[in-house]
């Protein structure tokens, strides 16, 4: 028994395929945990925008402990770090930045860990919403047409499309601190 893989003979049609690759591709996302492989990918906005304040030594970040991390409005958020800084808290650095893609919070939790980091306020603000037309190239699939027992096989193409997309920017600003060394 031959397996014929000229598709008008096939018994597997393009969508079923397309489905099978994606079902195997989703199994291996999942099947090696599905945010180790998210961060690999995605940038890491907080480690590219920090600055710091106090030289510390990088640890490994698997033997940390999970940093606290307060939510705070950004109109309060240098109050609140004032607030932790007279109760004897240390200022490690600071993270800000405006983006429209979506930090996340794993690369903001692995770089506390890394600077040795026990809290973390975190303040995120809406800016703006803006809209932008983009040109992409999308294949059309042939066709086959049947008139009168004639068939003519249309061959696909490649057709400009146009999308509009629309970004949302926020502002986001983190400061790293730790108990008081003396």
């Amino acid at each position: 028994m031959a397996f014929d893989t000229r598709r008008e003979y096939s018994t597997f049609t393009y969508e079923m395929r397309c489905f099978i690759w994606i079902g195997l591709f989703a199994g291996l996302v999942c099947g090696t945990g599905c945010t180790a492989v998210l961060d690999k990918f995605s940038t890491n906005y907080y480690e590219r925008n920090y600055s710091t304040r106090i030289s510390v030594v990088e640890l490994d970040p698997k033997t940390q402990s999970e940093p606290s991390v307060q939510k705070a409005q950004m109109r309060a958020h240098g109050e609140r770090v004032k607030i932790h800084e007279d109760g004897g808290w240390e200022v490690l650095g600071s993270s800000e930045f405006n983006t429209s893609g979506s930090p996340r919070h794993n690369h903001l939790l692995n770089l506390a860990r890394k600077l040795g980091s026990e809290l973390v306020v975190h303040s995120r603000e809406f800016d703006r919403s803006e809209q932008e037309l983009v040109k992409r190239s999308e294949y059309q699939r042939g066709e086959r047409i049947t008139v009168n027992g004639t068939t003519v096989e249309m061959d696909g193409r490649w057709v400009d499309v146009i999308d509009v997309v629309t970004r949302t920017y926020h502002d986001f600003r983190v400061t790293f601190l730790r108990t008081g060394r003396e």
